[in-house]
């Protein structure tokens, strides 16, 4: 079964105008994070001009040691 946003209490859905004129800011809030929240989340978009979809990956860690350090910074 798929949950949607309003079936979970750590969950919320915000948005915004901007950046532009006419334009839409849309960001998702999860608070507190725990390792059942990690998964793939998608955002569906669609208005008179097309249709737009994104996607994003949650990977949930204990600590820090657990995340590799990228190119050019230290942990």
């Amino acid at each position: 079964m798929e949950l949607l946003p309003g079936d979970r209490e750590n969950l919320a859905i915000q948005t915004r105008g901007g950046p532009e004129k006419h334009e839409v800011t849309g960001w998702v809030l999860i608070s507190p994070l725990s390792k059942e929240d990690a998964g793939e989340y998608e955002c569906h978009a669609s208005n008179a001009k097309g249709e737009a979809t994104a996607s994003a990956k949650i990977h949930v860690v204990e600590s820090l040691h657990e995340v590799a350090p990228t190119k050019g910074r230290e942990c």
